[in-house]
């Protein structure tokens, strides 16, 4: 989580932000964060991170984190990040984090969105997926990373992701199998940026939503739409706090 924490508050300083909220850091697994700071106005700016873990260790602490800040005119600014994490021992502890961030900042017409999705699924020994199942996972990784060249808008996006969680977990539910000997493990991460330009948007909501699946159970703490430049709007998984 270090690593993690480290990225979030690189983001935060690009904009000069203070650092008055508490800062929660862990050591351990690898993290997964998708960051899209956008200061062009007009413009549109997208980033997807996209990643898939196998954890062996005592402790699994990864973090999953979407982090969307706007200071511009017009500009709509997403950040979407999707991590898998398959618990392949017997750990004593598992504190995964997953957290999406909106934030506009002396805005006007802005459309700021953030969205993070994990899993954390306890195997009970090597796994990986079918053939089939890792196609699947390509084909969604895929369609997503375009959306940002397709011009989609953040309100576009937002209707079309709990399709594509929900094919993400029916192929966590039926596409993983035993590993057996010479079976190549799951560990594999891809993060795909795109910065495009259009039209100026008319809408000035800054959203929020954090979901963490874990053990086959999910709580989904979505942090609500502000209307006002300025507003924050933040969505942990593990607590719910709206400052």
């Amino acid at each position: 989580m270090r690593a993690l924490t480290r990225l979030l508050l690189t983001a935060l300083l690009a904009l000069g932000f203070g650092l008055g909220r508490p800062v929660v850091a862990h050591a351990g697994g690898p993290d997964n964060a998708a960051i899209a700071v956008n200061t062009k106005d007009g413009s549109s700016l997208f980033k997807f991170a996209f990643a898939i873990h196998d954890a062996a260790q005592d402790v699994v602490d990864n973090g999953n984190a979407a982090v969307a800040i706007a200071q511009c005119n017009s500009c709509q600014t997403v950040a979407i990040a999707i991590e898998i994490v398959l618990v392949t021992g017997n750990p004593s502890t598992v504190t995964p984090t997953n957290l999406a961030y909106a934030y506009n900042q002396n805005c006007n017409f802005c459309d700021t969105f953030a969205s993070a999705y994990q899993f954390v699924l306890g195997t009970g020994g090597p796994v990986h997926f079918t053939p089939d199942g890792r196609k699947q996972l390509e084909d969604i990784r895929k369609e997503i990373a375009k959306w940002g060249k397709d011009g989609l808008t953040p309100e576009e996006m937002r209707a079309r992701l709990p399709d594509l969680i929900a094919r993400v977990k029916q192929i966590l539910a039926t596409q993983l199998v035993p590993s057996g000997p010479g079976d190549q493990g799951n560990d594999q991460g891809d993060t795909t940026e795109s910065d495009t330009n259009q039209q100026p948007v008319t809408t000035a909501p800054t959203t929020s939503t954090a979901t963490t699946t874990t053990g086959g159970q999910s709580t989904s703490t979505p942090a609500g739409t502000t209307t006002g430049p300025g507003t924050t709007t933040t969505a942990p998984s593990t607590t719910t706090t709206t400052p």
